[in-house]
């Protein structure tokens, strides 16, 4: 698991102002909070959280450097913009290297199922990442999901993988992965089905047009 150094600096207003005062400097504000700490606000320069996220992703342990004195923190939340994605806040957890924590972690799949390979099927992945429990010094960068083997119909739940020092706090009974069957072939019945029903449509509306000259003919004898 990587540690990713970061450089933050204190900030001592707070409140809309002094986060649009921030951003206009090129730094990010942020707020750092733990159960074992008071809740103190950050600022971060732009480019070098981009450079961070980029090296190490949000399960990622970071240490913050703060006027020389160090913190062990994860990354909770990242704000962003809804224009221009561009990150606005962040939340920083203080972390106990001793003490469990609950992260979320990416999933990584490794291989290329033979049913898709071979059976023209589909992987369809459910989940992108899972919830776990471990110390901070624990947290995997992945976790490895092997489709090498599945055939179409074929399913990898939770309780299908495993990992070191950690636990699972997803429910073992979701599924994470399923090859289902080509869409062409549900495509092609579809297809016949929808012929069927038009060609028994055109039937019926023969047989109605049918009755409807008899009724005629008969009131022209009448």
């Amino acid at each position: 698991m990587k540690d990713i150094m970061l450089s933050v600096q204190r900030r001592s207003g707070t409140g809309k102002g002094a986060a649009r005062q921030a951003r206009r400097e090129g730094r990010i504000p942020a707020v750092v909070y733990g159960p074992e700490i008071d809740p103190y606000s950050v600022s971060v320069e732009e480019t070098a959280l981009r450079a961070a996220l980029k090296e190490g992703g949000q399960s990622s342990l970071f240490t913050l450097n703060i006027d020389g004195r160090e913190a062990k923190v994860v990354l909770r939340e990242v704000q962003r913009d809804p224009v221009t994605s561009h990150v606005t806040h962040i939340d920083f957890h203080a972390v106990s290297m001793n003490k469990p924590i609950n992260v979320s972690v990416p999933l990584h799949f490794a291989g290329t199922p033979p049913g898709v390979k071979t059976g023209g099927g589909i992987m369809q992945v459910t989940m992108r990442e899972l919830e776990i429990s471990c110390l901070p010094s624990n947290i995997p960068e992945t976790i490895e999901v092997d489709v090498s083997q599945l055939e179409i119909g074929d399913s990898i739940h939770v309780s299908d993988l495993t990992i070191e020092n950690a636990e699972f706090l997803t429910e073992a009974r979701r599924t994470v992965v399923v090859i289902s069957a080509p869409t062409v072939i549900k495509s092609a019945t579809a297809a016949e089905g929808e012929e069927g029903e038009e060609a028994a449509g055109a039937e019926g509306a023969e047989a109605a047009e049918g009755e409807g000259e008899g009724d005629e003919e008969k009131k022209e004898e009448k």
